[in-house]
């Protein structure tokens, strides 16, 4: 699983922020929600777009991504929580391990390192993704060089005519390093769609609709 990548936005700003678990989203999380949707989200979600919210989750300022992925919840969620072939498609991750994990594979405590550009330092980082399989993933940092990292993935199937899957990506973050608040919400807003394109795009790519029912 990955639970996010800061991204490469932060220009000359100590490091490249960003963590990318393949993780998590939260069914019943207020900042998960597709109520909270505008008409103009639901335009942009349904040309393939994909909406990008701030906002703040008790004394957390998060943002949130959503986009629309047309192919079953249990190949979302297959894709999502394969660490080892994360970096295969997750921009800027070099690893991602598995180094604990429940035995009834409710949770699992996960390593990753990302390397955001060239000139900047890699980032590494621990930490513990809880599942709800093929609803949500609640992440939480554990150890790293991150000083703060927590946020959720949630799916939200819509009928099964639509073959239509919601995907939200919450997270809140704090690397530290005297990186001011409002540089990592531009990050995340810049960063986040290709994230999720990303995701989009792999899934499509494992499982063509050829394959599908």
């Amino acid at each position: 699983m990955f639970a996010m990548n800061l991204g490469t936005s932060l220009v000359g700003v100590a490091a490249r922020l960003g963590p990318y678990c393949w993780l998590l989203l939260s069914a019943n999380s207020t900042e998960a929600s597709p109520s909270r949707l505008t008409d103009d989200d639901w335009k942009r979600l349904n040309r393939g777009g994909v909406v990008v919210h701030t906002g703040e989750q008790g004394d957390e300022p998060r943002v949130e991504a959503m986009i629309l992925i047309p192919r079953p919840a249990e190949h979302i969620w297959e894709v999502m929580v394969d660490c080892e072939r994360a970096p295969e498609f997750v921009p800027n991750m070099r690893r991602c391990e598995v180094v604990e994990r429940a035995r009834d594979g409710s949770w699992e405590l996960i390593e990753h390192e990302i390397k955001y550009r060239w000139f900047a330092p890699k980032t590494t980082y621990r930490f513990k993704a809880d599942y709800v399989p093929q609803q949500r993933i609640h992440f939480k940092r554990v150890s790293g060089d991150l000083r703060q990292l927590e946020g959720d993935w949630g799916l939200f199937p819509f009928p099964v005519e639509s073959g239509m899957v919601l995907v939200s990506y919450s997270v809140f973050i704090d690397p530290g390093r005297l990186v001011p608040e409002f540089l990592v919400r531009r990050a995340l807003q810049r960063d986040l769609p290709e994230l999720m394109l990303a995701l989009k795009k792999r899934v499509e790519t494992l499982y063509p609709l050829a394959d599908n029912p």
